[in-house]
């Protein structure tokens, strides 16, 4: 039978670390999300990743951005990937990336988040 999905607000500037306690299955969430981040990584040198703050807590919608700096400019600038179901974990329509307001303005890097599934596969007692 399926499961009715519940609205449980979380914090405007949630990661995916403030809300791993209320996923169905962090472990293999955060799997599929390091798997993405791997991708953009190769592709352009650079990932990091924000959750989307107004959908489902138990599997939020996730967006991969990657960070370019000109070292003419010294200018550093954020550049979306792609966004992500966090349920299906499949590639959403680019007019998701474009509403700012479902993504959370903090975001975890690459790093980051393979500590955090660390974490989870290996909890200390």
């Amino acid at each position: 039978m399926a499961r009715r999905a519940v609205l449980v607000s979380m914090a405007a500037d949630s990661t995916i670390a403030d809300v791993v306690q209320t996923l169905d299955n962090p472990v293999e969430y955060v799997r599929r999300i390091l798997e993405k981040l791997e991708r953009c990584r190769r592709a352009h040198g650079d990932a990091q990743v924000r959750i989307g703050v107004r959908g489902r807590v138990e599997c939020p919608n996730y967006l991969i951005e990657y960070v370019r700096h000109d070292a003419r400019t010294d200018r550093t600038s954020v550049h979306p990937d792609a966004a992500y179901s966090g349920s299906t974990h499949r590639e959403l329509a680019p007019r998701h990336i474009e509403e700012a307001r479902n993504w959370s303005p903090e975001e975890m890097n690459i790093t980051a988040v393979s500590a955090l599934i660390g974490r989870l596969r290996n909890p200390r007692d």
